[in-house]
């Protein structure tokens, strides 16, 4: 009896968590039905408030809401904690949008790649046309220095991949 009870506590606790995902608009279909746009992607996904934030000061934000397909390397809060405090307060003053959108394009390819499509070597062409290169390092991926954390996350409209760094031209 106390080994049903388990078991049943344990699908019940999965499924609670499945609901939280899925409320969460994390949880989406491989092949991309049902999925949110890049935009509400970006908002659901708590690690990525600053890039998030980027994106809407931007003026990319209705493109990457109804545009596509895209492929977006998006920074994690971290990435953005490791970069010098004037750079951050540069690229969020009201004066210097267009850096801001600079940064913004040069995480978004106007193409959606997915990580199976990444190979060694590879490169992409990103929105400010500039070159990203594609590495992979003992099994993980890189796109410029940025280590890719979270991949495959997939939108209505492209598909998003959580890097570890901020790229700034030159890197």
């Amino acid at each position: 009896m106390k080994r049903h009870l388990g078991i049943v506590r344990s699908c019940l606790i999965g499924v609670a968590a499945m609901g939280i995902i899925s409320a969460s608009g994390l949880w989406c279909r491989a092949d991309g039905a049902d999925a949110k746009d890049i935009v509400d992607t970006l908002e659901d996904i708590g690690m990525l408030a600053t890039f998030t934030r980027s994106v809407h000061l931007g003026q990319i934000h209705e493109m990457l809401r109804e545009g596509g397909p895209f492929t977006v390397f998006a920074p994690n809060e971290e990435a953005f904690l490791n970069l010098p405090a004037e750079t951050i307060e540069m690229l969020f003053d009201h004066n210097n949008r267009d850096e801001l959108d600079g940064l913004i394009a040069y995480h978004v390819v106007p193409d959606e790649i997915r990580s199976s499509g990444m190979r060694d070597g590879s490169s992409a062409t990103a929105l400010n046309e500039e070159v990203l290169h594609i590495t992979r390092k003992n099994g993980a991926l890189f796109v410029q220095n940025a280590r890719i954390i979270r991949a495959d996350i997939v939108c209505s409209n492209g598909i998003i991949h959580i890097i570890d760094k901020v790229i700034l031209n030159g890197d």
